[in-house]
């Protein structure tokens, strides 16, 4: 009988060894609760900046803080998820954890000033919990990377449409306090979830390569930021990231804002829903956007996809507040994330397994850090040519990713590869 070596995926405890269905379900479910508090804040902030008498720069400060502590944190978590596989399970616990702290924060936050200061933990449990996500995603499914992260974007999606749904129905019939901290509830009882379902995700062995010192992770992943094709895909991202983040930020504000602020004077319900439209709608079309991408390619899909959106984006303020406006947002929310899940498949397709969280943590984090500044500029747009001119703002910034994109030469995903050959994919 053959020996199986310590290092050999074989070798891990029963547990540890779930089914490749089974882990993605749990992770697209905790995906889900990180999603459902990242966009259901995006309904509460204007509530809360009525509630304040905050100025447009200061509200949409507190999206930047929220973009930079994202950004800061990426990088760090992406080195150091590479280095803790086995405690992956208790990081993704963790996620949970803070996500109830953090909202409990917001709820009895005083002032302006301490609610900035709750707004760096608000964005740690979503950007912690990528890191180890996608990585044992990417291991598990590296035939069908696409696919498996869109599986675990749509559980993102869930919690996008959830989220605002649930907000804006509440903030009807209560403060904006009291939702926050309803909102604790769900976290904790996923946070159970997820460590007795995925506490030892990660003692599945460990492949030679995975075993690399700090020095040489640190030196692997500055080296991708040289090469041309992954500039240029972070290029690509930050450009949808800037476009899409301020949309997320100063639609609601538009839907909410009175008319004769420039805005549609839309109950907390119908902010909600036009919220859980714009975020939510990748659930169906997430899985199969993925599909399309690993089979034919990544450009064919995201390509179009981008130019939709922009186009979309460019025209929200000039159809009013009837059914063209929420058609408009419907066929947005279909691409908005799912995009986002490609994007990242298309980057792990240029990068070496076992340097997975290291290198996305350092293109995310400096991304993050470059895109947190887009809700200030568009204050400005917003300060100085009225709540519709953000739009266009927003278009323009999706639409130039979309051009980059095109001119940039991606490799092959493994599934869409000839038997013989990787040829780039045009």
């Amino acid at each position: 009988m053959s020996a199986v070596t310590p290092t050999s995926p074989a070798s891990a405890p029963a547990r540890g060894s779930r089914s490749r269905a089974f882990v993605l379900g749990n992770l697209a479910v905790g995906h889900a609760i990180t999603h459902w508090y990242n966009q259901s804040l995006l309904v509460i902030l204007p509530f809360i900046r009525d509630s304040m008498s905050l100025t447009n720069l200061e509200f949409a400060a507190l999206a930047t803080i929220r973009q930079v502590s994202s950004g800061v944190a990426n990088v760090p978590a992406g080195f150091a998820i590479d280095m803790a596989k086995r405690q992956w399970g208790l990081i993704l616990t963790a996620c949970m954890v803070v996500a109830a702290i953090s909202f409990t924060l917001v709820a009895f936050s005083p002032n302006y000033g301490v609610l900035a200061v709750v707004m760096v933990f608000v964005a740690l449990p979503g950007t912690v919990w990528h890191m180890p996500a996608i990585a044992a995603i990417s291991q598990r499914f590296p035939e069908r990377r696409g696919f498996g992260l869109s599986i675990h974007g749509a559980g993102g999606n869930v919690g996008n449409f959830i989220g605002p749904l649930v907000a804006g129905a509440l903030l009807g019939i209560m403060v904006w306090q009291k939702v926050t901290l309803l909102f604790v509830v769900p976290a904790l009882v996923v946070a159970v979830i997820v460590w007795l379902s995925l506490r030892d995700i990660g003692v599945s062995g460990v492949a030679p390569n995975e075993s690399k010192p700090l020095k040489e992770r640190v030196h692997n992943a500055l080296r991708l930021l040289r090469q041309r094709t992954i500039l240029s895909l972070t290029l690509v991202t930050m450009l949808r990231n800037m476009g899409f983040n301020s949309l997320l930020v100063w639609l609601p504000v538009y839907l909410k804002d009175p008319v004769e602020s420039g805005g549609l004077g839309m109950s907390g319900f119908m902010v909600g829903l036009h919220t859980a439209f714009l975020t939510g709608l990748g659930v169906a079309s997430a899985p199969v956007l993925g599909y399309l991408s690993d089979r034919f390619g990544r450009k064919i899909v995201v390509v179009p996809g981008l130019v939709i959106t922009a186009v979309l984006a460019g025209v929200m303020g000039l159809v009013g507040a009837g059914l063209l406006l929420t058609l408009v947002v419907l066929v947005v929310g279909l691409f908005t994330y799912a995009l986002a899940q490609i994007l990242q498949a298309t980057v792990l397709d240029h990068i070496d397994r076992g340097s997975e969280g290291a290198s996305m943590g350092l293109i995310l984090g400096s991304n993050a850090a470059i895109t947190a500044v887009s809700p200030i500029f568009a204050a400005l747009i917003v300060n100085n040519y009225g709540l519709g001119a953000v739009f266009y703002y927003n278009a323009a910034l999706i639409g130039a990713a979309a051009v980059v994109l095109l001119f940039t030469a991606l490799r092959r995903p493994p599934a869409a590869r000839p038997r013989h050959g990787h040829a780039a994919a045009g």
